[in-house]
């Protein structure tokens, strides 16, 4: 979205009135779920940690620091649950990545590594691999 003719300021609240938004829709999503969605977000969680593209946690940032990218992702799993691919996931995690950190994120052909680790944890029933 191009702003014109106002504040830095302006801008600032409505881009986080923008995240928080989505934040709160997704959340709605996935509170409305039949199922509890803890052990998939665990998985892709463990699975963007371990990753770490940003290095944000190898310099000490906190440790929910892809908490949100971990939800987007997981929000996309089970829409696409019955369709799912290597090949979609891979460019969701580009898609978030590149939004989320802009020229901090070089996207890569680990992003599709990533979806395959995270798919085989799921299909294989390995949501234990969250807690290690």
């Amino acid at each position: 979205m191009k702003f014109r003719a106002v504040s830095q300021e302006t801008q600032m609240n409505y881009m986080l009135w923008s995240i928080k938004n989505e934040i709160r829709k997704e959340n709605k999503y996935l509170a409305s779920l039949p199922f509890d969605p803890s052990p998939i977000i665990g998985v892709v969680k463990y699975h963007l940690d371990q990753w770490d593209p940003i290095q944000l946690l190898e310099v000490g940032s906190q440790e929910d620091e892809y908490d949100g990218e971990a939800r987007s992702i997981t929000v996309y799993i089970i829409k696409h649950m019955e369709d799912i691919s290597v090949a979609g996931l891979g460019q969701e995690i580009q898609r978030l990545f590149s939004k989320a950190f802009l020229d901090e994120f070089q996207s890569d052909e680990e992003t599709f590594e990533i979806a395959i680790g995270i798919l085989r944890d799921l299909t294989n029933g390995n949501e234990d691999v969250s807690n290690e």
